[in-house]
């Protein structure tokens, strides 16, 4: 890989890069590495990017001293192979770009609204577990405007990310972070085991309607009565989205169906997609088809238990899942790719208030996605150390001798880094993976308010009403431990007294003023 392993070697034996660094505001420490909940995930060299696209950034500042940069990642790994990992990285960043990088994974809400509310130096951060996502982290003022920074030193950014994409990263006008180059668009799926379906001779089908499912589940059910038909996709009825709607924000005021071109905003809870699909569950769930416990389970990984739950759909997740439980699986889509302002705009990074330089953060930010060799390292760790080519032909990755995702120091964490699409293809899944995953985000049917962030400051207590109320309902009926003919009135009449009306007007006005200022 370019001689990447002589230029490990030498960094190596220089030492590690030094841990202090300076703080915004004007001393501190940098932040050192932990683990705290990791993931491992698809990833190969594509041409994605160029990695002589930042070869023009000036190498060093003025004064010609190397910048100390600090990014915060995302995913469990050991904070000696995470170091091992920075230094290899700055071997090359020192020599395109003047830079060396301090590397931190695995930080929760409570860190990052930490470091941020102090000014600890953090000039890129993945804001996947920020409290209140990409639209709070603006509110707080802790992310800087990016327009002028892209377009000085993102030209190879640009080149890569679909521009529809990149306006889902937009708050008010104003950019505010990058889509990470992954899948930018969601298929509600069906996940099923394979080696069950094989057993009962059952032909999963690639597409499927409710009614279809239904038939599968009780073919199983009838099978195997000891073994969950249908379970939570996580603990305590976590649920991937079943149903195509634009969540618009929060859920609190949706376009019902993101394929069509109506912008009326609704109460979910009040429409007739809703009311059939939990209708269906707690038909469902009366046949047995539903784990009794799905609401209140503190087990994540069911798939031993279980035959199917819901997922949202992109290329690769039916291999992702199998390394993740050892399963064989198999993907049931039950409706076509849709994309709207969440999907692009979640799991991806922003150059904090707090960055030492937010210049050198945008050159090595544009590295993160146009060099292979960086973004390898930042998504799979060193080659020989962490992963290994299958064979000559140099098509596959895989774990060295002896280790495994659960063992490895530096798992893989590819859709929490800008461009897995640079990195080596894990074995186990398609050769041409990052191929198939470009045309699933082409292929997405668009929402009509695609790009529409919504700010609902003026509205935190009906915001918060809401919520709670959704809490108490929503989980229960979609699980079909309530009667929705019973449930749903009261529901949507508590909703209304917490105040989603209100919510839904002011939204539609927004939404109003969106479009129009789009045309």
């Amino acid at each position: 890989m370019r001689n990447l392993g002589k230029r490990i070697l030498t960094v190596l034996l220089a030492g590690l890069l030094t841990a202090s660094m300076a703080a915004c505001s004007g001393g501190g420490e940098s932040p050192t590495s932990s683990a705290a909940g990791g993931d491992s995930s698809a990833s190969t060299a594509s041409e994605a990017g160029d990695s002589s696209a930042a070869d023009s950034s000036t190498a060093t500042e003025d004064n010609g001293e190397v910048v100390q940069l600090v990014v915060w990642g995302q995913g469990s790994a050991d904070t000696n192979d995470v170091n091992e990992v920075a230094a290899a990285v700055s071997e090359i960043t020192r020599e395109k770009i003047g830079v060396e990088v301090s590397f931190v994974r695995g930080q929760d809400g409570e860190q990052i609204n930490l470091a941020l509310t102090s000014g600890e130096q953090i000039d890129l951060l993945n804001y996947t577990s920020a409290s209140g996502g990409l639209t709070g982290l603006v509110r707080s003022q802790y992310a800087t405007p990016l327009d002028d920074l892209l377009e000085e030193y993102g030209q190879g950014i640009m080149e890569i990310i679909n521009p529809i994409d990149l306006e889902s990263c937009r708050i008010g006008g104003v950019l505010y972070a990058i889509p990470n180059n992954r899948e930018t668009a969601s298929a509600v799926a069906l996940n099923v085991r394979a080696d069950i379906a094989e057993e009962l001779g059952i032909e999963i089908p690639e597409k499927a309607t409710y009614d279809e499912i239904h038939d599968i589940l009780v073919q199983v059910h009838e099978a195997k009565p000891d073994l969950y038909a249908l379970y939570p996709s996580w603990a305590q009825g976590g649920m991937h989205n079943p149903l195509p709607y634009d969540p618009l924000g929060d859920s609190l005021g949706v376009l019902e169906n993101a394929f069509t071109d109506s912008t009326e905003v609704v109460n979910l809870y009040a429409t007739q997609s809703y009311k059939d699909f939990v209708t269906m569950m707690y038909q469902w769930n009366q046949e047995g088809l539903i784990m009794p416990d799905a609401t209140t389970t503190t087990e994540n990984n069911l798939a031993p238990m279980g035959f199917a739950s819901f997922q949202n759909y992109k290329p690769g997740i039916a291999e992702e899942l199998e390394r993740g439980t050892k399963y064989p699986r198999e993907m049931i889509l039950i409706t076509e790719p849709y994309k709207h302002t969440a999907v692009a705009q979640n799991n991806n990074f922003i150059i904090p208030h707090c960055s030492a330089s937010p210049e050198k953060a945008m050159e090595l930010w544009n590295l993160m996605y146009t060099d292979a060799d960086v973004s390898t390292l930042f998504v799979d760790g060193i080659e020989g150390k962490h992963w290994v080519w299958t064979d000559d032909s140099k098509t596959f990755i895989t774990f060295p001798e002896g280790l495994e995702g659960s063992t490895s120091g530096y798992p893989s964490c590819d859709w929490a880094m800008p461009n897995q699409q640079l990195t080596p293809v894990w074995e186990g899944y398609p050769a041409d993976l990052w191929d198939q995953l470009k045309e699933f985000n082409q292929q997405g049917a668009i929402s009509p308010a695609m790009g529409f962030a919504w700010d609902s400051s003026s509205l935190t207590n009906q915001v918060t009403a809401c919520n709670n109320v959704v809490s108490q309902y929503d989980t229960a009926l979609r699980w079909g431990t309530l009667n929705p003919d019973e449930a749903i009135p009261q529901f949507v009449a508590d909703l209304e007294s917490a105040g989603i009306n209100e919510i839904i007007t002011e939204k539609q006005a927004q939404l109003d003023e969106y479009l129009a200022n789009k045309e």
